[in-house]
């Protein structure tokens, strides 16, 4: 049995829809306070006329799996041997829950592994447990060339098997707690590969269905902490691995962040480790990167289309990223584009995290 946290009211109460403006609207309610979530969250009762729907994101759902023993073999994962005495390697991101004789696992990392639990108990964590009624259908074309997707286990051999440290994660040890630093890997699955360049750093981009899209390899230095960008050190792990096949279909970098947080505000910035530094710095917004300046566009951002966003460009974008805005908030988007930066007297190119590292203290965006 299925446990849910958010449901359509039940009750005769109704709101303006946000697409047809008609007092017919329906919203989601915490099923354990009976509050409602923000005024975008709901289904408008027009079904033949409006069809809009939008409930909040699912998060982890997890299930129980009773075990012989779960024993801690490093800061990162757990072995596990189940009741028929199999093994296993757990990560400890996705054990969700654990007592003396069972624990509460990720369907994600449980797809790919040998554990069986199609027929065990399942719940939702986090603010994410919603029950889904039936969507109308999208108007969105079917792509011709399907994408490509990296296995769990190709991710979890980086970033487990790899106690490594990146010059990356050197450079943030002068600035962050190990604690600090470790719970942002976690969010995130930073991992350190040798791949192309020596402790380089590896950034999984996992869309909000937690499939692995790509993964950019980027080499920094230990000291300063910026990219070596001469000559063009980017890359891909696809490369890296020799899949001349694989179709690269890239999303916003942490964007699988999103369904553990429904109701937060999601922070948008270019770099990949300007979102990594930024999650530490305020983790009051989720930060999610375009991982390009041009990457600023309807195709990545329509992932979040329907939650509040704040975008901080590089120093010298301000207006390109504020034009675009315009044009994708005449669209139905909520972006707000912060000249925070682009008003300072940092130069061109400067970015958020930039500004947090040098000044070592909290400022107010």
């Amino acid at each position: 049995m299925e446990h849910f946290k958010f449901i359509l009211d039940k009750s005769s109460k109704k709101f303006i829809c946000p697409n047809c403006n008609k007092r017919t609207f329906v919203l989601f309610v915490d099923s354990e306070t009976g509050n409602y979530l923000p005024d975008h969250f709901g289904r408008c009762d027009r079904s033949t006329n409006c069809h809009y729907f939008n409930a909040p994101p699912r998060g982890k759902k997890a299930f129980h799996i009773s075990f012989l023993a779960l024993r801690s073999i490093s800061n990162k994962a757990y072995k596990l041997t189940d009741c028929n005495g199999n093994t296993s390697i757990v990560p400890k991101s996705q054990v969700l829950e654990q007592s003396n004789k069972d624990c509460w696992i990720t369907e994600w990392f449980l797809k790919g592994s040998s554990i069986l639990y199609q027929s065990n108990e399942s719940k939702y964590f986090n603010t994410d447990k919603i029950e889904f009624v039936n969507m109308p259908p999208t108007k969105e074309t079917v792509p011709q060339v399907m994408p490509s997707f990296h296995s769990g286990e190709l991710l979890y051999k980086m970033y487990i098997e790899n106690p490594r440290i990146d010059n990356l994660t050197l450079f943030l040890e002068k600035h962050f707690s190990k604690q600090q630093i470790f719970n942002a890997k976690q969010d995130y699955f930073i991992s350190s590969t040798d791949y192309f360049w020596k402790n380089s750093t590896a950034f999984f981009q996992i869309d909000k269905n937690e499939k692995i899209r790509g993964c950019k390899i980027i080499p920094y230095d230990g000291h300063t902490g910026k990219r070596y960008k001469k000559p063009d050190r980017v890359n891909w792990l696809h490369c890296a691995i020799k899949e001349p096949n694989f179709v690269l279909d890239q999303c916003l970098f942490g964007l699988h962040l999103i369904n553990e947080h429904p109701l937060k505000t999601i922070a948008i910035v270019e770099a990949e480790k300007t979102a990594y530094v930024m999650s530490i710095f305020i983790p009051d917004f989720i930060w999610l990167a375009t991982g390009s300046s041009g990457n600023f566009n309807i195709k990545l951002l329509k992932a979040v289309k329907h939650r509040d966003i704040v975008a901080f460009p590089d120093k010298g974008e301000y207006d390109n990223w504020l034009n675009k805005s315009i044009e994708l908030n005449s669209n139905g988007f909520k972006i707000a584009v912060s000249e925070f930066i682009e008003t300072s007297d940092y130069p061109k190119g400067t970015d958020l995290a930039d500004v947090y590292l040098d000044s070592n203290t909290k400022i107010l965006l």
